[in-house]
């Protein structure tokens, strides 16, 4: 274990996970190409799904929903849409973390399934970028105080 290791032997960090993972909301504005150098390795889906759904049965599914479970093993690295998927999972974690100030109030929020996603969880509407864009729409409304 690291000297000031925010995981301290837990199953659950001591403070915010954004900094030990390195999330970070999405910023106001950002270019839309990717550096082929920021592709993901294939172990960060594994730790972020991980750290969303405080179980491993429940991350495992997450992981294999983003990489196909015979190409986890023997890619290094996610590709291009694979790697969006997962940074914008964490992005929306990040968020639901800041915005409940709790990690099991986050992880809740993430896996119940919402009526304004079609009873989809928000881990599910995720996957895509139109529902990723509905679950931040969301998130927003909670952080201003409106109705959802």
């Amino acid at each position: 274990m690291k000297p000031n290791d925010p995981w301290d032997g837990r199953d659950f960090p001591t403070h915010e996970p954004g900094p030990y993972l390195q999330l970070r909301e999405a910023p106001a504005s950002f270019s839309m190409e990717r550096d082929p150098a920021e592709l993901l390795s294939s172990d960060r889906v594994r730790t972020v799904a991980l750290l969303v759904t405080g179980n491993t049965v429940e991350a495992t599914k997450i992981v294999h929903a983003i990489v196909p479970k015979s190409s986890l093993s023997r890619r290094g690295t996610l590709t291009p849409y694979q790697s969006e998927q997962t940074e914008r999972l964490s992005n929306l974690f990040a968020y639901a973390f800041k915005i409940f100030d709790d990690l099991e109030e986050a992880r809740l929020f993430m896996r119940r399934p919402h009526p304004e996603l079609a009873q989809r969880s928000p881990i599910e509407a995720a996957m895509s970028e139109r529902g990723g864009r509905a679950v931040e729409s969301i998130l927003d409304s909670l952080a201003f105080g409106l109705p959802v």
